[in-house]
């Protein structure tokens, strides 16, 4: 297996990947805690640092970039400078962000997260901020040249965050055409997991599995096991794979038994901002170059195992993984 792994590790930069989703900025104030407020029984933070990386769609296209696949993205930003960085980063690693839309009307979402800590300690996440006021927002995304991308990509990823770029009907169009191209198309939802059906897969984490289902699964493996098989039949997937933090993760996949993954690494986690990203763009991106479900699973457990011992947004390299497969 080791063998097989790693030999899908030179496939990657020959796939091409299709990124649809919400395009997010994610911000981190770092600080140290100077002292109590007298205004308030508050902490007041010594702002040290304030670095702002892609997030949402944009990180997981972030994620496949740094894997060495070609990347066509679609979504929208704002005509604002959150807007303006995501662009940049984009381009500036070799993405083709000539689907994405630009809107004066839209404000792209910003989420800001204070992590503070004494001075000689690690920071920690004490509070998060989210800035978004385009509930009703429409991407209209161009459906010719998605399609046209499409026609050239090895793999589709849909990520989902809420903010209403993927449209019922746009969810369709692209079944269709991954369909008729027979590439595989994951998807990743935060909300409106029960929406995506009779695709390739879906990459929830139990707590979104729980909120979807509106059963409480907890640590019950019998509960997860018959929750996920529901799933599986009900929303017509080939496999489903359940991310489920410290414990690592289950595949549920048609004909076969579930196939529990333990975490790779330590539970020691440094933070988990955008692990969901990492694991479903080196799911797909194994998928794109014929691994199968188990074998795409594990390597992309490998990645999340490895992005959260990492602090803030962040990526997987090929060498890391290799280092961690050997």
């Amino acid at each position: 297996m080791q063998k097989q792994l790693l030999n899908l590790l030179k496939k990657f930069s020959k796939s091409t990947i299709v990124v649809v989703g919400d395009l997010i900025a994610d911000e981190f104030l770092y600080g140290h805690v100077s002292r109590i407020s007298r205004e308030a029984p508050v902490l007041v933070l010594d702002c040290r640092n304030l670095v702002r990386s892609p997030g949402g769609a944009a990180n997981a296209a972030n994620n496949l970039l740094a894997l060495g696949a070609g990347v066509t993205i679609a979504g929208m930003v704002g005509m604002d400078e959150s807007g303006n960085e995501i662009l940049a980063a984009l381009r500036k690693d070799g993405a083709d962000t000539r689907l994405v839309r630009r809107r004066r009307s839209y404000a792209t979402p910003i989420k800001t997260r204070i992590l503070a800590g004494a001075r000689h300690s690690a920071p920690h996440q004490i509070v998060r901020v989210d800035r978004s006021n385009n509930t009703a927002a429409s991407a209209c995304l161009s459906r010719r040249l998605l399609e046209e991308a499409v026609r050239t990509a090895d793999g589709i990823i849909l990520s989902d965050y809420g903010y209403n770029t993927i449209s019922a009907s746009l969810r369709s169009d692209l079944r269709r055409w991954a369909g008729i191209k027979g590439i595989p198309i994951i998807a990743d939802s935060r909300f409106r997991m029960s929406d995506y059906t009779d695709i390739t897969a879906i990459t929830p984490n139990i707590t979104e599995l729980e909120a979807s289902t509106g059963i409480s699964i907890g640590s019950d493996t019998k509960l997860l096991h018959a929750v996920a098989g529901d799933v599986l039949k009900r929303q017509k997937l080939q496999f489903l794979l359940v991310t489920q933090g410290r414990f690592g993760m289950t595949l549920f996949e048609n004909g076969k038994l579930p196939l529990h993954i333990p975490i790779y690494g330590t539970d020691e986690v440094s933070d988990v901002t955008g692990a969901g990203d990492t694991v479903i763009a080196v799911l797909t991106l194994a998928l794109s170059c014929g691994a199968s479900a188990s074998q795409a699973a594990r390597l992309a457990n490998y990645a999340g195992g490895i992005v959260v011992m990492k602090q803030g947004t962040a990526t997987v390299t090929c060498a890391e993984l290799r280092t961690a497969l050997k």
